[in-house]
């Protein structure tokens, strides 16, 4: 089965390496979302069209399949890279690639067009789902994107000494490398569906020196703010969302309350909060302009998630508890849902995928999982555990 794309495969990636880390923030379908926020000042004209912000997953799903890339190490202690694709009809799985694997640095999958993206070092190879000739488009320099768009891909670099991000945009289309323009001493990039980033940055009253210098560098962050911005990579405008004491605003009881950002559903931004000392947490939204803060009802009031999941960058499930108490607050329909049945060997939720599904694994052990398996979202929801195996396709 597409032996012109086994043999471009092989041909290609010969240079690539391992795969980025899986996320618990899932990615789906495309979902339509309107662009966010009031438009930039007219003086600033857009270097780049910017259209749906996301996250590049590890299980990266399109309508009708999920692609991802897995490594390993063999029995002579070679390094191996494996592409495959999941039919989302079937559940029938296939390898489209299998062999050799250096070592050099991650290897992202990012279907697009019709084409797999795979950023394999300095190098982008497009390469056709249903077979065909690929592209290898060399960037100049190596380039380990985490978000995306429909027109490009997006790198981003913490410097700990510099107390920020610099900041690359990979046009699919032509491997063009533009710089963005980003402020200084951001420490966090959220990707929200729309056209713009959220983003945290540290606001103090002389710039960060190197974290080497703690003492210096702690001071200056006790007496500033951590302020949320609405960033657009196109222009490098800033809008202020809110702002608060960087390590949070002190209670009462002389315990600090922060806020971490969780993403955007809808008209609303969505945070949770919580006491530093563990005490209380819970979840709060607002408006895209930063009004209108509303505390969540029921047990979100008081409890904040551990897991995320989105679709198509957009915000669409809290999830919090434990195995046997575990819960998952649907912002599509504001409802919540109780699944005691579901452990993390038995039905956890991996991603939320095409054709309104989500993917499951079966069977886990000290972080090995056994098997995967679908189950459309409603019925898992209602507690169903029907799901369809992911099997290896005939030979």
């Amino acid at each position: 089965m597409k032996k012109s794309l086994l043999v471009l495969l092989a041909l290609g990636l010969g240079l690539s390496a391992c795969t980025p880390a899986a996320s618990s923030a899932a990615a789906s379908e495309p979902v339509t979302v309107e662009a966010t926020g009031e438009s930039a000042p007219a003086e600033e004209s857009a270097a780049f069209p910017v259209g749906h912000l996301r996250m590049i997953q590890y299980y990266e799903s399109t309508a009708d399949e999920i692609f991802n890339a897995v490594h390993f190490w063999n029995d002579a202690g070679e390094l191996q890279l494996q592409l495959l694709e999941i039919n989302l009809t079937n559940g029938q799985r296939t390898s489209l690639y299998f062999g050799a694997c250096p070592g050099q640095s991650g290897v992202q999958v990012l279907p697009w067009q019709g084409q797999l993206c795979l950023f394999a070092g300095d190098t982008l190879y497009k390469v056709p789902q249903e077979g065909g000739t690929a592209q290898a488009i060399p960037l100049g320099s190596e380039q380990s994107p985490e978000y995306a768009d429909e027109y490009a891909a997006y790198d981003f670099e913490y410097d700990m000494n510099a107390g920020g991000n610099s900041g690359t945009r990979i046009d699919l289309e032509t491997g063009q490398i533009t710089d963005l323009e980003l402020p200084g001493q951001i420490g966090e990039i959220y990707p929200t569906g729309s056209s713009r980033f959220m983003v945290a940055r540290a606001i103090t009253e002389a710039p960060l020196p190197s974290s080497e210098d703690w003492d210096m560098y702690d001071a200056l962050l006790q007496s500033g703010e951590r302020e949320f911005d609405w960033y657009d990579p196109a222009t490098g405008a800033l809008e202020k969302v809110m702002a608060e004491p960087y390590y949070g605003v002190e209670q009462p009881d002389g315990v600090r309350r922060r806020h971490d950002f969780l993403g955007m559903a809808g008209d609303r931004l969505y945070f949770s909060w919580y006491k530093e000392d563990g005490s209380a947490g819970g979840v709060e939204s607002c408006a895209l302009d930063g009004s209108d803060w509303q505390p969540m009802q029921g047990r979100l009031e008081k409890e904040r998630p551990a897991w995320v999941f989105n679709q198509g960058g957009t915000l669409r499930w809290l999830m919090g508890g434990e195995p046997g108490d575990l819960w998952i607050y649907d912002l599509s329909d504001g409802q919540m849902y109780e699944l005691p049945h579901i452990t993390v060997s038995n039905g956890w939720p991996e991603a939320l995928v095409g054709q309104n599904q989500v993917m499951v694994s079966q069977g886990r052990e000290t972080g090995m999982v056994y098997g995967y398996a679908l189950i459309s979202l409603p019925d898992y929801l209602a507690g169903s555990t029907d799901w369809t195996p992911i099997v290896d396709a005939p030979a």
